[in-house]
């Protein structure tokens, strides 16, 4: 099976770990992550008023103006005080919506301090029609913050409309000025960012895209940075440096109370510094979970395999997953689906033998095809052995209720018998309660199919942090 991280990744792990005792590390890495599960950054949205802001908010958020929870915009001053708004698709992630700058409420001699820019991470600053001086005070004070920053044009399609207007008009050419008068502001400070060029109300056009895919590919390895750097502070930069994190931490709630209090009683000062910390969460992240889905011959493995990866079986690219070829898709990124077809082929192995064949999976399908052979039994009992998760499933059962039609019962009925049936084999066998799936890997929108996905998905979030964790001891502990 291949590494589960980069060769790269595996090499500074082993570096950084190196004089740690392998058995401390699994409850090490797994408290330390699940207190980083809560860790929150916050992302201020800043200009002068009219710009844009609010606008641009609501086209993160996936809003209408007149939409419940849209940030309320206008031709007046509408934001009178910084309101958050948790980005839609990435919970640890919340946007500031930060009133303008520039009017008599928040001048800009005052506007910076009052606005307190040392409580976010990261700034969008907003303008539009030009580059004008407040806009550079802005960039003035996220710099000396250190803080990065994107410089966001908004309103582009009313300047290409007043452009039209006039003669010899080129798209391309008035798109490069633009970017070519944000770029040259910013170079005069010696300043590094993203230019962006959007307008909130023709999303599918310009940058507006461009700008969303940006964020949330850099926004983790963000997000990463700003707690290793919290924790740096916590641990290793003196009393006044830790209590200075500790309540800049607390004020932004971006750990509660008793996750803060967690990290204090679960570090030594010499354990975790920025640097290990920075080394875990970027091969976390990319880390890969290896599923196995087990099933007899004819079972259905590979049909399944196909339609969890949304393919049908006769396009090309489809059943490529195999025992030595795991397949991949986009809807569970960093995972990798092994189809353990012909799974009898171990099933007169002693249960050593079956657990050692088993464990270099992190989580099981296991696909019902034969009750009275109980292979699942047999193969739910090795895996809670192992003490790993798995989901039961049958598949095929439009072919069940097929060879059911003569019983006159309705379906519903037939399949919560089969649910019944499941419930007390697992209580004979003494294994623990599962839900069991019934699904036509055929039919993605039948039967149980929509429900093994939210499952499944919901299961391999839980057990990734565990299985990352114990990996890592693992490596450490070969190469001791």
């Amino acid at each position: 099976m291949p590494e589960k991280i980069q060769e790269d990744h595996f090499n500074k792990i082993k570096d950084v770990f190196a004089s740690e005792s392998p058995e401390e590390i699994p409850h090490q890495l797994i408290s330390l992550l699940e207190v980083f599960d809560h860790f929150k950054i916050d992302i201020a949205v800043t200009g002068e008023s009219g710009a844009g802001k609010s606008s641009l908010i609501n086209a993160f958020l996936g809003l209408n103006p007149d939409d419940r929870g849209a940030a309320s915009t206008g031709s007046v001053e509408t934001t009178k005080q910084a309101t958050m708004y948790q980005h839609p698709n990435l919970p640890h992630v919340r946007l500031w919506d930060l009133p303008g700058m520039g009017t008599p409420t928040f001048t800009s001699k005052s506007y910076v301090k009052t606005m307190n820019f040392d409580l976010y991470d990261m700034f969008m600053v907003v303008i539009s029609e030009r580059v004008r001086e407040n806009n550079m005070i802005l960039i003035d004070e996220i710099g000396q913050r250190k803080k990065p920053f994107y410089f966001i044009r908004t309103k582009v399609d009313n300047d290409m409309r007043s452009q039209k207007r006039k003669g010899k008009f080129s798209e391309k050419h008035a798109l490069d000025q633009m970017r070519q008068d944000c770029e040259k502001n910013l170079t005069e400070k010696r300043l590094d960012s993203h230019v962006f060029l959007v307008s909130a109300h023709e999303t599918q056009n310009y940058e507006m895209q461009k700008l969303m895919d940006a964020f949330k590919d850099e926004v983790s390895q963000l997000r990463a940075e700003v707690f290793s750097s919290f924790l740096d502070k916590m641990f290793h930069g003196g009393w006044i440096k830790a209590r200075y994190a500790t309540n800049h931490i607390k004020q932004t709630s971006k750990l509660q109370a008793d996750d803060i209090t967690a990290l204090q009683n679960m570090y030594k000062p010499t354990v975790f510094g920025a640097t290990k910390v920075s080394v875990v969460l970027e091969a976390l992240s990319h880390f890969q979970l290896d599923v196995a889905v087990l099933g007899e011959t004819g079972s259905g493995a590979s049909t399944l395999v196909n339609a969890l990866m949304g393919l049908e079986n006769e396009v090309s690219g489809a059943a490529t997953a195999s025992i030595s070829n795991p397949a991949m898709s986009h809807g569970y990124p960093d995972v990798r689906f092994w189809d353990v077809s012909s799974i009898e082929a171990v099933m007169d192995y002693s249960m050593y033998e079956m657990k050692q064949v088993l464990k270099s999976y992190d989580f099981y399908i296991i696909i019902v095809s034969d009750w009275q052979k109980a292979r699942h039994i047999k193969l739910a009992k090795a895996v809670e052995e192992l003490r790993k998760h798995y989901l039961l499933v049958q598949t095929k059962v439009d072919c069940h209720l097929q060879t059911q039609k003569d019983l006159y019962c309705d379906e519903a009925e037939i399949l919560d018998g089969l649910r019944a049936q499941y419930t007390q084999e697992f209580q004979t066998a003494k294994l623990s309660e599962q839900q069991i799936f019934v699904i036509n890997s055929l039919d993605r929108s039948a039967f149980d199919f929509v429900g093994l996905e939210i499952a499944l998905s919901s299961d391999l979030n839980t057990v990734r942090t565990s299985a990352f964790a114990y990996y890592i001891a693992r490596i450490v502990k070969q190469h001791k």
